[in-house]
């Protein structure tokens, strides 16, 4: 099948019930996904008495998830476009549950690390692929927004993981804090059954009856609407031969180079200001005063206000587009950083905190909507996995900055500032990814010599 005319046909579905199963199982994973890496900030006041560890070791054992969140995302992510989507989000989500419940069995910072580390292999290779599966079905008004509260799921990680570390943790300690991933285990051959593989690889190793069923359950008439669709679309004869090579090399051709490159230090100023913030504002606030009660209420103000904002942002994004939206987005949240350094009352750092969340967390959550969008489909899920792999890097320095910067006592100010850098260096990188972008489109508006309407 003509995969022009497929993604023709799957872009102007009608979002049905099909499409709320999917999204909801998108959402439970990354929900747990976000648990999985806000949980070890929520136990870090407790887990440094307990080991009797420094700020920086625990600045390493967070930043171990991040480096297997970049291995897991550019392996899983790769083989998903090679060996289906389907297999490799199974295989993830058992991975990084199954170790998180491993590391309840430690007793000691370098297994919990190498738990963490294999955890964030799982966790790694889920976003994108789900990102990727989301970005495929979905109608195409509806693209943003269902990656988006798909995405929303890290924050009611984020959320969960103090709620449940402030009522867990006095009676019972930090251990039962991290049980909660066995429910996903639990689930998983629910998952196996509902989870739909990918229309275009199905599509390309020819599993005609598990294509037809899956388009079936989008649209019981689709054969008639696809021999519709064939009539109206136009396409390149090396659309089908190019189509079916997944290469790392179509990220860096002349079209998508300036825009990968960019990509990935967005997301690396991302994840560097929402790990090391994430891991370390707990122990940051609790040093400068403020209750363990308080400080961990201060992670809920934080992911209520990134809720707020993924919502809002992604509601918009379809209305005004990539192009303005996200500069201002970040421009604010480097702002509002730097806000949470100057000394307040209680209430205006809340204030500052769900600000942080709405503008500075919630823009890396519409970066992936962004990049899905980015690239074409036969490198999609290959394009947001290299993104989100390379963009550990920034995730793996932030907890480790963080850490150091603790140790060398600066003052809170200077803490804050540290972490809002990126998102200048995000807002001026973004801009010129639409410029770019911009520039290609308008020499693509014209039709190649070499195109003709199927028939």
């Amino acid at each position: 099948m003509n995969q022009k005319v497929l993604n023709s046909f799957l872009d102007n579905s009608k979002f049905n019930g099909f499409h709320k199963v999917l999204l909801a199982i998108g959402f439970f994973v990354i929900t747990f996904s976000g648990y999985e890496l806000s949980v070890f900030g929520s136990i870090v006041p407790v887990v440094i008495k307990e080991w009797n560890i420094s700020t920086t070791q625990v600045g390493f054992i967070g930043s171990s998830a991040m480096f297997g969140m970049m291995l897991g995302a550019i392996l899983l992510s790769f083989l998903a476009d090679k060996f289906g989507v389907k297999k490799l989000l199974i295989v993830s989500i058992f991975i990084f549950n199954f170790f998180i419940v491993c590391a309840t069995f430690t007793n000691s910072g370098l297994m919990f690390g190498i738990c963490r580390f294999m955890a964030g292999v799982g966790s790694g290779g889920a976003t994108p692929i789900v990102i990727s599966l989301l970005t495929e079905y979905s109608p195409k008004a509806n693209k943003a927004k269902m990656v988006a509260f798909a995405i929303c799921g890290n924050q009611i990680g984020g959320i969960l993981a103090p709620l449940v570390a402030m009522n867990v943790m006095p009676q019972f300690g930090w251990k039962p804090v991290l049980w909660l991933s066995i429910l996903p285990l639990l689930l998983i051959p629910i998952f196996i059954k509902v989870i739909p593989e990918s229309a275009r690889y199905l599509s390309q190793s020819n599993q005609t009856d598990k294509l037809n069923a899956t388009l079936t359950k989008i649209d019981p008439n689709y054969q008639a609407v696809l021999e519709s669709t064939k009539e109206t679309i136009t396409f390149d004869a090396e659309d089908e031969k190019n189509s079916e090579k997944v290469s790392y090399l179509k990220l860096f051709n002349k079209r998508y180079a300036l825009g990968t490159v960019l990509i990935t230090l967005i997301y690396i100023c991302g994840l560097l200001t929402i790990n090391g913030v994430n891991v370390w504002l707990p122990q940051v606030m609790n040093s400068n005063g403020y209750a363990l009660g308080s400080s961990l209420t201060f992670s809920v103000v934080l992911n209520l206000g990134t809720l707020l904002g993924t919502v809002l942002w992604a509601i918009m994004v379809d209305k005004v587009g990539f192009r303005v939206l996200m500069p201002i987005i970040y421009s604010v949240g480097a702002i509002s950083l730097f806000g949470m350094g100057i000394k307040a009352n209680l209430l205006v750092l809340y204030l500052f905190v769900g600000l942080i969340g709405m503008f500075a967390f919630s823009a890396h959550s519409l970066m992936n909507t962004f990049a899905s969008q980015y690239y074409p489909a036969e490198i999609r899920t290959t394009g947001v996995g290299f993104a989100n792999a390379t963009g550990r890097i920034g995730g793996m320095l932030g907890p480790i900055v963080g850490g150091m910067l603790l140790t060398a006592n600066v003052s809170i100010t200077m803490w804050f500032l540290v972490f809002a850098i990126p998102g200048i260096v995000a807002a001026i990188s973004i801009t010129l990814i639409n410029i770019q972008t911009k520039h290609f489109k308008q020499k693509e508006n014209a039709i190649p010599e070499n195109t003709v309407v199927e028939k």
